[in-house]
């Protein structure tokens, strides 16, 4: 398990060769845009990480919360994220958001630079926040996230009605467990600054 202590001991020892670099937001915020900024970075998402439908809890009226941090095995992500700053490859899940399923693994090769990137609606809930050296919040207006979030969608496979529905749920988790870690962040970026061509 990877605890807080965990983490601790092991930035104390040194053992780390690269920053680990947590983007957190809304869904369809700007995340995996800005993650892409940092060249030759690693980059992983917390969306590699739910767990299998199989393995989750339903709600009373027998629907799954996806947007719960409980539908997403955090330490398992944070360990890919300890091993590739260590310059370790990684093998991750591949999850295939139609079957809510594990459907294989896929191989992430440490960083040419000294960066790895978590992003996520969870990335700055625990474990991960205690592994990153940087936080980094977007900031984008609901409209904005709304319409990424339906293109997005649909381009994997969702119809747009079941997207618009969703959308409620949305924001309303949005409020519970990404909008509070703002104040967690160390930069604040609003979203319509991941547009453009620069690089980090």
């Amino acid at each position: 398990m990877v605890t807080a202590e965990v983490v601790s001991s092991t930035m104390a020892a040194g053992k780390r060769i690269s920053q680990i670099i947590a983007i957190c937001g809304g869904s369809g915020s700007g995340k995996s845009t800005l993650a892409k900024k940092f060249i030759g970075a690693s980059i992983l998402s917390t969306d590699h990480f739910y767990k299998d439908l199989s393995d989750l809890v339903p709600k009373e009226d027998g629907s799954i919360d996806f947007d719960h941090p409980s539908t997403v095995d955090l330490e398992e992500c944070a360990r890919a994220c300890l091993a590739l700053s260590k310059g370790a490859a990684v093998n991750i899940p591949v999850y295939d958001m139609r079957s809510c399923k594990r459907v294989g693994e896929r191989i992430v090769p440490p960083p040419d630079r000294s960066i790895v990137v978590v992003e996520g609606i969870f990335a700055f809930h625990s474990p991960l926040r205690e592994l990153a050296t940087l936080k980094i919040f977007i900031d984008t207006p609901i409209d904005q996230r709304m319409a990424r979030r339906l293109r997005r969608d649909v381009e994997r496979g969702r119809s747009t009605l079941d997207t618009i529905r969703h959308s409620l749920q949305v924001e309303e988790s949005y409020s519970r467990y990404v909008e509070p870690m703002r104040e967690l962040a160390d930069l604040v970026l609003m979203g319509e600054e991941m547009h453009g061509s620069f690089s980090l």
